[in-house]
């Protein structure tokens, strides 16, 4: 009978230690075999570092260990590094996940599965539900959307877990399991979006290879979005998302997602000046400097987390 294919789960902190740690226990009480966590640190400059080593040393015997980086890398950048990390480690397949999700026990066996059973798959995500049960994500869509995309099911009950899985445009980077191979082929995360967007990005040239990238319906997880950010009104997302789309755009976009920039993200900005200024004006500079061809950057994240 073959191994079990090994999996390496990469968890991302900065300046959540609670819950990083929470979301390691999750994740070992998966008892997936084969599977290994690299905990990551993203510069925080608190007392993260020390209790990610830790943890990491307490669960050693179990296949967990750290990373910690000096500065903040992005989330993008830091992915990569776990990425390589598990290049090192011959990992069959690479978990990507946010440390604000909950895991409940099996959750991962039929992301395995999936990848394991259909060569045709290169990235595959649960249902990622809001704590209240309500859905956060069911994949996402791109189109003639605000801001160029719609995550599936957004807010509303989750689908019926006897639905078949099905093929998205992307799966956003909360929760999903790659394929190792896919990723190497593909160049792993661009690392200019810092974050947001970066899992757009990446499924659209997955997609672009000829890869598939599949929702599946019976697996559901809990997200607590924006934990990182300060949530999904603060003046830093609405900033970073306005950025990063325009250089998904100039990558990648068609007439139909322009066309959703042009009549529906610029006409918008007025009243949103209005409703909320901050958050107006940091969609405004996002705009902005993504026509300008700016990269995302750790300074980003420190002048719009002050804004709030």
């Amino acid at each position: 009978m073959a191994d079990p294919p090994r999996v390496v789960a990469l968890l991302l902190n900065w300046r959540k230690a609670d819950l990083t740690l929470q979301c390691l226990q999750d994740l070992l009480a998966q008892r997936l075999p084969g599977l290994a966590v690299v905990v990551m640190d993203n510069g925080s400059g608190d007392d993260s570092a020390a209790r990610l080593a830790a943890a990491a040393a307490a669960g050693s015997a179990r296949g967990v260990e750290a990373l910690l980086f000096a500065t903040n890398l992005g989330f993008a950048a830091a992915m990569n590094r776990g990425i390589e990390r598990a290049r090192a480690l011959q990992a069959e397949f690479v978990l990507v996940l946010n440390n604000d999700l909950r895991l409940p026990p099996g959750a991962l066996q039929p992301l395995v599965q999936t990848l394991a059973n259909d060569a045709r798959v290169a990235a595959v995500a649960p249902t990622v539900l809001f704590p209240d049960g309500r859905v956060w994500a069911e994949g996402g869509r791109l189109g003639f959307f605000p801001n160029t995309l719609r995550l599936c099911r957004h807010g509303r009950p989750p689908t019926p877990t006897t639905h078949g899985p099905e093929a998205r445009a992307f799966v956003p980077g909360a929760c999903v399991l790659f394929r190792r191979s896919d990723l190497d082929a593909a160049g792993g995360f661009d690392e200019r979006y810092f974050m947001y967007w970066e899992d757009v990005d990446l499924c659209r040239r997955l997609a672009g290879r000829g890869r598939a990238v599949i929702w599946l319906p019976w697996v559901r997880v809990t997200h607590a979005a924006g934990s990182s950010s300060g949530g999904s009104r603060s003046p830093l997302r609405k900033y970073l998302m306005a950025k990063n789309s325009v250089r998904f755009l100039r990558a990648h976009g068609t007439a139909l997602q322009w066309a959703a920039l042009l009549l529906l993200d610029l006409p918008s900005l007025p009243l949103l000046l209005l409703r909320s200024p901050r958050q107006g004006w940091a969609k405004a500079c996002g705009l902005a400097a993504g026509l300008l061809g700016r990269s995302s950057s750790a300074a980003d994240v420190e002048r719009w987390r002050r804004a709030r």
